[in-house]
């Protein structure tokens, strides 16, 4: 298993990213968008080193144990099965749930304004909430994808 990686191809902080939906695209064309983003996550634990010699005893905190990066994912409830029938394939264990996919923000226009490809990622929680009786308010589904690695590249001009 690869370990989890974050690389940037741009360092230009001049201009803040503002993005109006999000779209998850898979290589066959199909995609999923999103109206929210909770945001992506990526953790190394540290740990402790402890060392002694002719000056006593030092403690450090060194690189450890990488986690897998985490994007959680909102959007309304309506009739496209995609998102549930991928959570029901990795349910069932099966090894093609693991999809390399490109998360793209979008401004208003439309226009992508960050892209990061995300390498076998796999729906690890599905959760459809936001039910009440005689209510107006619409049906939310919230995703959590994990991924081997996570590369954020620079939008095409």
């Amino acid at each position: 298993m690869t370990l989890p990686r974050v690389s940037m191809a741009s360092t230009n902080t001049s201009t803040l990213v503002s993005a109006a939906r999000f779209v998850v695209q898979f290589d066959g064309g199909s995609e999923i968008t999103f109206s929210e983003m909770n945001g992506i996550t990526t953790e190394v634990e540290p740990t402790e080193y402890m060392a002694s010699g002719k000056l006593g005893v030092s403690l450090s905190k060194q690189f450890g144990k990488t986690k897998p990066a985490v994007v959680v994912l909102k959007r309304g409830v309506d009739q496209d099965f995609t998102l549930w029938t991928w959570h029901q394939e990795v349910l069932a264990g099966q090894s093609t749930a693991r999809k390399s996919c490109s998360l793209i923000l979008l401004d208003m226009s439309n226009v992508p304004k960050q892209t990061y490809t995300l390498l076998n990622a796999w729906p690890s929680k599905l959760e459809i909430g936001g039910f009440k009786a005689g209510g107006g308010d619409a049906i939310v589904a919230t995703v959590t994808l994990i991924c081997e690695q996570i590369d954020l590249s620079k939008p095409v001009s």
